[in-house]
């Protein structure tokens, strides 16, 4: 791929994906820029709606709902027609409030004779299977259940290696369990737990993770968020034990949508629905007890997208395609990446590396370069912040912190920093020295490569059970200076091993340093 075609498809309209969602809530546009496996959002756009409010009590959409729906979807047109974005590149859906409607086929005509725009009707089990391809292209190990809460439905969706096992769509979205029995939480709940009964694998799976996901769900995230001090706040891949989750979902559930509403992070035009959503949530932790409940950000309109890709594209990991896109747009070097985590491989034991540790390393490595045009006093502040607020998928909050504390230490970042103690605070004893390993191998490679690889060839490092080796080839002792045996010296203190350096004569390399010179 040349080195300027990542930027050249975020302006190419012929590359750019539209998807429209359709819900009993909310109708919403999102642009990608491309069908891959970290496509970039490059509009994204939500209008609360509300179509499924009525549906309960009328069995049709109401018309100031369909008039707000249509009013927006003349907006989104507009917005299509202004990016260039070609028919063939739209991608539009309606969910269970159309679906369900008397009206619902007349709404459908209405739209495409409005505004052009074809939409096609999913089915539940097809609306459960998009929302449980977009949690794997987020989180490709996810496994256990996947609930997606809608206004007017639930989707559950089994998920094991990667693949769908069972799939379900139930009744009960809160706007539905509102219309149909306004506040009453007793009879909302009766109607919840005779519809899981229904359901009979989800008491079955017992300690999987449950993994949510919905407008819903999410503002009942941030709640939650709220009340544990999260360190970071970043809502993918946001975990809670179970019944830590239960427990907050029914403190939730019993507040009112004003006080809700009093949370910053909360939106407004959400609280209505959360005290009913936090119900329902809670009664299915109540069923199936799992073991951790983990928020998912992305959901059907990522699936929409993922659903497209070739198996080629869907087998990629996507916290390493989204550390590939970056260093392509903000590294000097492309290749570098890949040359550094072959340099700093020897320093990490076989036997006792976690493969989970070694894609974090890799993924650090093509990030490595990607603050070196900022202000040489903030590199290392720019660094942590796009690892721990970068619009990552793959990693959870914890890989978040190891790759913010590694990059951190390749700028010179103090343990000090507030930043960089907020990446430690996410990590156990073992990770941060694991990630102050890597960081200080980084701030090595860079200061003897200089951002490229051919000198990297040069110099090797090796490690023994006593002592770790800076191996520099004979004719290029003049790679090696004070600035690189201090560093090389702070590496081999984190690793607790004696440092030397093989390949110099003690006429070649002065008397910069106290480090032992093998020549």
């Amino acid at each position: 791929m040349p080195q300027s075609s990542f930027k050249d498809r975020i302006h190419d309209s012929r590359d750019h994906l539209a998807v429209i969602d359709i819900g009993s809530n909310s109708v919403r546009l999102v642009v990608f820029d491309k069908m891959s496996r970290n496509p970039h959002i490059l509009f994204n756009e939500k209008v609360l709606c509300g179509l499924g409010r009525m549906i309960s009590k009328t069995g049709k959409m109401d018309d100031e709902a369909m008039a707000a729906a249509l009013a927006t979807l003349k907006r989104f047109q507009l917005l299509m027609k202004a990016m260039r974005i070609e028919a063939g590149h739209i991608d539009a859906v309606a969910t269970a409030a159309v679906r369900e409607a008397s009206n619902g086929a007349a709404f459908i005509a209405r739209i495409k004779s409005d505004t052009g725009i074809r939409v096609r009707v999913i089915s539940g089990k097809e609306e459960a299977e998009l929302s449980a391809l977009g949690v794997l292209s987020g989180i490709p190990d996810a496994d256990g259940i996947i609930g997606d809460l809608g206004g007017g439905s639930l989707e559950l969706v089994e998920i094991a290696k990667g693949a769908i096992t069972e799939k379900i769509t139930l009744p009960i979205g809160p706007l539905r369990l509102q219309g149909d029995f306004n506040d009453d939480q007793t009879l909302i709940s009766r109607k919840i737990i005779a519809s899981l009964k229904e359901v009979p694998w989800l008491k079955a799976r017992r300690n999987k993770n449950f993994y949510i996901v919905g407008g819903a769900w999410r503002a009942v995230s941030r709640v939650n968020m709220v009340q544990k001090k999260t360190p970071l706040p970043i809502l993918h891949a946001f975990s809670l034990e179970g019944a830590d989750a239960q427990d907050l979902a029914k403190l939730i559930a019993q507040q009112e949508p004003q006080s809700l509403a009093k949370i910053n992070s909360v939106p407004s035009r959400r609280a209505a629905v959360m005290p009913c959503a936090a119900l329902i949530l809670y009664h299915i932790l109540d069923h199936m007890r799992p073991n951790k409940v983990i928020t998912s950000s992305l959901g059907l309109r990522e699936g929409l997208v993922y659903q497209r890709l070739p198996q080629s594209l869907k087998a990629e990991d996507p916290f390493i395609a989204a550390a590939r896109d970056m260093a392509e747009i903000g590294g000097r070097f492309k290749e570098h990446g890949d040359r550094l985590m072959r340099w700093i491989d020897p320093l990490f034991e076989s036997k006792t590396d976690r493969p989970e540790l070694k894609r974090l390393r890799y993924g650090t490595c093509l990030l490595s370069d990607i603050s070196w045009r900022g202000h040489p006093d903030y590199r290392a502040e720019r660094a942590i912040m796009e690892a721990l607020y970068g619009r990552f998928v793959g990693i959870d909050h914890k890989d978040r912190g190891f790759v913010g504390l590694a990059l951190g230490r390749i700028y010179g970042a103090s343990d000090g920093m507030p930043l960089a103690s907020l990446c430690r605070s996410m990590l156990g004893e073992e990770d941060i020295r694991q990630a102050l390993i890597l960081g200080e191998a980084l701030r090595l490679g860079h200061r003897i490569s200089g951002g490229t690889s051919n000198l990297l060839k040069r110099v090797s490092l090796k490690r023994f059970s006593d002592r770790l080796v800076l191996d520099v080839e004979p004719d290029a002792h003049e790679i090696v200076n004070e600035v690189v045996a201090r560093r090389f010296q702070n590496l081999a203190q984190i690793m607790n091993l004696r440092p030397e350096i093989a390949g110099l004569s003690d006429d070649a390399y002065g008397a910069t340093s106290d480090l032992p010179i093998q020549a």
